[in-house]
């Protein structure tokens, strides 16, 4: 599904079901430097369950054209600019890594629009080191290797995927390398210069569910923990044996977590 934002063709991808405005929606964002397809193991299954899937790639990521946007605050505001192009009164929202940060900030301005938040590989403050940064500019393929083995649990660096012959590792640095020129290092920098989570967290007055990977070195357990302690309605879910790409590692785990919101 592709629909037009300020002459800009968007790519949304919908688990191969047509949108059904009787069925809730479950809007989904991804991380820095990737697209929509980080969620394809979730997609058509909970599209297939009755839930309008919109799995979006962000501007300037995967096919949707445009600029990348150089703040949360700025894709935040770009989301809600979505929804109302879409004439969607109101959606469930998950969001990945620096995905979870936008969605919490919706909430800043935005509460009435979201019926319910899901938070994967978050945390209260997302700091990147000036290092990453830099080769995010200047050597994406080092970018890449750096991010890809960081997010991925000590199993999957072994190959272990319930898919046979998916390999999770090179399948991510070819993402992330493939993706636009200097857009992985706005992303970076967006996340690193993001210091509202917790304030804004704090006032959030919908159901939250933070999905956070044991092994996870880029948003570890205690950092989704201090977001999890400051919001009134929020359910903490650490899975086992993975690190920060979740939904690829154990997909039936978050397949099933997303799923259960709408039962």
């Amino acid at each position: 599904m592709q629909i037009k934002i300020n002459n800009d063709t968007i790519n949304i991808r919908t688990g191969g079901y047509q949108i059904n405005n009787d069925n809730p929606y479950l809007l989904l964002i991804h991380g820095a430097g990737m697209d929509a397809s980080v969620w394809q193991m979730q997609t058509r299954y909970l599209a297939n369950k009755g839930i309008n899937i919109l799995a979006v790639d962000m501007p300037g990521h995967g096919l949707s054209e445009g600029n990348s946007l150089t703040s949360i605050s700025e894709m935040s505001e770009w989301v809600i600019h979505l929804i109302d192009e879409l004439k969607i009164k109101s959606t469930s929202i998950a969001g990945h890594s620096m995905g979870s940060l936008v969605a919490i900030d919706i909430c800043k301005n935005h509460s009435n629009r979201i019926n319910s938040i899901s938070l994967l590989g978050t945390a209260s403050l997302m700091p990147v080191h000036p290092d990453l940064i830099d080769a995010a500019k200047n050597n994406l393929s080092m970018a890449a290797n750096l991010i890809t083995d960081w997010s991925f649990g000590t199993k999957q660096h072994l190959g272990n995927h319930p898919l046979p012959g998916y390999w999770m590792i090179d399948s991510s640095i070819q993402l992330i390398t493939q993706s636009k020129e200097r857009v992985l290092a706005k992303d970076l920098i967006a996340c690193n210069e993001y210091k509202d989570a917790l304030t804004v967290a704090g006032n959030i007055d919908k159901k939250v569910t933070i999905i956070s990977g044991r092994e996870d070195k880029m948003t570890p357990v205690k950092k989704a923990k201090e977001l999890h302690n400051v919001i009134n309605d929020s359910n903490l879910i650490i899975i086992e044996n993975v690190g920060h790409m979740m939904m690829i590692e154990n997909p039936a785990k978050v397949t099933k977590v997303l799923n259960s919101l709408f039962l």
